[in-house]
């Protein structure tokens, strides 16, 4: 092994048989830098240092660390194969991603690809096995949590790699996602316009907010605007098992120009069951928006204010970074978000502005 004293490598002996193969954060720990700095060396996606650099040369030299070999040779032989990696489970509303996943399937088909579906366990180790068969030419990480341990194996790995979200850390890797804080600004602008006074956001992920980055982003986001023009904003969790909690929330406010925000189409359409067997109408005693895509919009009785998450054209500009960066795996590191421009007004909206 090595270790740095002041910057300068100093060699000590290696005992033969007492290290497995050695990976990046290996190379991280011995540089002394951060494995995200050993990811932007070898990918080039973002400077790094005469002295970080060559601090991560020796330190690769000294462990005998070889990135990915046949992420190279994929590089040059291709397979036309694309890999999509999302997290399903028995719990999952499936519903919510077929519009990405449709998108990404039919726009790579266009394009001369074929997309492998990976919807198991979707763990770490599952993108090492199929990038030690050599079966793709790059991967889409979907449903990525803040502080995903999915993306620096596959940073590590090398093969091409855009991740469809927003995680704290992308280690220098390709990043498209919906702007979800643009979105809540343009929510409580919409609201604000129409002279609401109270905001409730009802949301399944309110408990597990930390998990991911866009969701926590979007309340800072509501909340800062909605200080801005003097309302009040709350977060209430939403469970469906406990729908008179929720209705008890809504009843202490609803007097007050109150506008319920959702997530998804099903907690959208259960909150409208809900609101009716209390004898609420939205577009008449409150204002209902939702957060969900246009098309999902079909099974509603009543059409939903909404503003949508674009899913065609996030996942159309997922795919075209993806094969962007396999044509040209040294470019810079790409960070795409994509933001939404208008809520569109339909039947729940209440303008409270003529009511007074």
């Amino acid at each position: 092994m090595i270790r740095f004293d002041q910057g300068a490598p100093v060699r000590t002996p290696i005992v033969p048989g007492t290290r497995a193969k050695a990976t990046s954060k290996d190379v991280a720990r011995l540089a002394g830098v951060a494995q995200s700095t050993v990811s932007y060396y070898m990918n080039g996606s973002r400077p790094v240092s005469k002295n970080a650099s060559a601090r991560i040369e020796a330190a690769m030299k000294a462990l005998d660390y070889h990135p990915n070999s046949s992420a190279r040779t994929l590089r040059t032989q291709r397979t036309n194969l694309i890999t999509l990696i999302e997290r399903l489970s028995y719990d999952s509303v499936g519903s919510d991603v077929i519009p990405y996943m449709t998108t990404i399937i039919e726009e790579a088909y266009r394009l001369g690809y074929d997309v492998i579906l990976n919807t198991t366990k979707a763990d770490p180790n599952s993108l090492t096995r199929m990038e030690g068969r050599n079966i793709c030419d790059g991967f889409i990480l979907m449903d990525i949590e803040a502080d995903d341990s999915r993306i620096p194996v596959a940073a590590e790995i090398g093969l091409p790699t855009v991740v469809f979200g927003q995680p704290r850390d992308s280690h220098g890797l390709d990043c498209v996602y919906f702007d979800y804080a643009h979105a809540g600004g343009l929510i409580v602008d919409y609201l604000a316009a129409h002279g609401t006074h109270q905001v409730l956001f009802l949301d399944e992920l309110a408990d597990g907010s930390g998990r991911f980055l866009y969701i926590r982003r979007l309340y800072d986001a509501m909340r800062e605007r909605c200080a801005a023009h003097g309302m009040d904003f709350a977060v209430v969790p939403f469970d469906e098992r406990d729908i008179p909690a929720v209705l008890e929330a809504i009843s202490e406010r609803i007097g007050d120009r109150l506008a319920i925000v959702t997530r998804q189409p099903q907690p959208t359409k259960t909150i409208m069951f809900a609101l009716e067997r209390l004898g609420v109408v939205p577009g008449q005693d409150l204002t209902l928006l939702s957060i969900c895509p246009d098309s999902r919009l079909e099974g509603f009785e009543t059409k939903p204010t909404n503003i949508s998450q674009m899913p065609r054209e996030v996942s159309v500009t997922a795919l075209h970074t993806l094969i962007d960066r396999i044509n040209d795996p040294g470019r810079p590191q790409v960070i795409r978000p994509v933001r939404a421009d208008h809520v569109t007004t339909r039947e729940t909206t209440v303008d409270f502005r003529r009511r007074t």
